[in-house]
């Protein structure tokens, strides 16, 4: 598991914490701010995030005012999505999310990033342990059963 923290400039301080909660439970993550490779604009940036993301198994979303004038934010959601990758929110005030957000499970507090990583091994050792017959039956994929198992627990 490796987890890319999307969010928007305004935000970075949110974004530190969380990196710093992941840390302290030895998961990966990928966070732009402490990146020194990461360029301003145009092409080079979208390639960088691209790069980026498709490096990462999740996405955690910081989600505040600010982001609603975001445009990185919505594409990298987008782009993991499309790789049906594990996403939640992290609501960092009392923020209305946008309706393409409100799908994923909400995390409000920095203490909820151990509920995640714990309900996202689960799930893995639970599909980890199923047989290819097993898998054939299953209807749920993975990341539509941890968020049930995450939801249930925030």
């Amino acid at each position: 598991m490796k987890i890319f923290i999307s969010h928007k400039q305004e935000d970075s301080d949110t974004a530190n914490r969380l990196a710093s909660e992941l840390r302290s439970l030895g998961i990966p993550y990928y966070l732009d701010i402490l990146d020194s490779t990461v360029t301003t604009s145009g092409r080079a940036l979208t390639e960088h995030i691209k790069r980026n993301l498709n490096d990462c198994t999740d996405i955690i979303v910081i989600m505040s005012e600010a982001t609603r004038l975001s445009q990185w934010v919505p594409f990298e959601v987008g782009m993991s999505a499309q790789n049906d990758m594990p996403t939640a929110t992290f609501l960092k005030s009392s923020v209305s999310l946008p309706e393409f957000l409100e799908y994923w499970p909400r995390l409000k507090y920095t203490s909820d990033i151990a509920t995640y990583v714990s309900a996202r091994r689960e799930v893995q050792n639970e599909y980890a342990k199923k047989s290819i017959y097993e898998m054939a039956q299953t209807t749920k994929s993975q990341t539509e059963r941890f968020y049930d198992v995450l939801k249930r627990r925030l």
